[in-house]
């Protein structure tokens, strides 16, 4: 009896908040909250300290030396003026990885010149895979072969017994 008075209970509960102005699932707390686009703010990325053996010690609540605040970021596109992390310097890390890479001198025009490669594939109507395998271009100088007309000079060449090769390859003339 006292599941029975339960149940009847939960039953009238629910029943109940959905005679209201709101959504039983938003009353029951069962609705999923997706985040506004438009709240959301990237964070910048970490940053790899110069020196490991000697780490600042973590301050907790202090914002990221990093970091844009939201105010920034809208003063900058407001403005026209660069971004930080267009006018940042490379840190000590990356100076390091750079010089370990033998990245330093390298070709400065490189996005110039990737620019002018791109541009000349992009008159190539070809698909993909064609380009890449370098085929599906009618070469001049290419023929094609008369099927018939190749069997039966096979046929002849070796009812004679001379070798296949001899005599000349027939072809369809367009």
């Amino acid at each position: 009896m006292n599941k029975v008075f339960l149940f009847s209970v939960m039953s009238s509960v629910v029943i109940l908040s959905g005679c209201g102005d709101t959504n039983i699932k938003q009353q029951l707390g069962l609705d999923r909250h997706s985040p506004d686009e438009f709240s959301v703010m990237q964070r910048a990325p970490l940053e790899i300290p110069a020196d490991l053996k000697n780490l600042p010690l973590p301050q907790p609540g202090l914002q990221r030396p990093q970091d844009v605040t939201a105010k920034q970021k809208a003063t900058q596109i407001i403005l026209g003026t660069p971004e930080a992390s267009t006018t940042q310097t490379a840190s000590l890390a990356e100076e390091n990885l750079l010089q370990k890479t033998n990245s330093k001198g390298q070709n400065q025009s490189i996005r110039r010149q990737l620019a002018e490669e791109s541009q000349e594939t992009q008159n190539d109507k070809r698909p993909v895979f064609k380009r890449l395998l370098n085929v599906g271009e009618s070469d001049p100088s290419a023929v094609v072969v008369d099927a018939k007309a190749e069997a039966k000079r096979i046929e002849d060449a070796r009812k004679s017994g001379q070798p296949v090769t001899t005599g000349e390859t027939p072809v369809i003339e367009e």
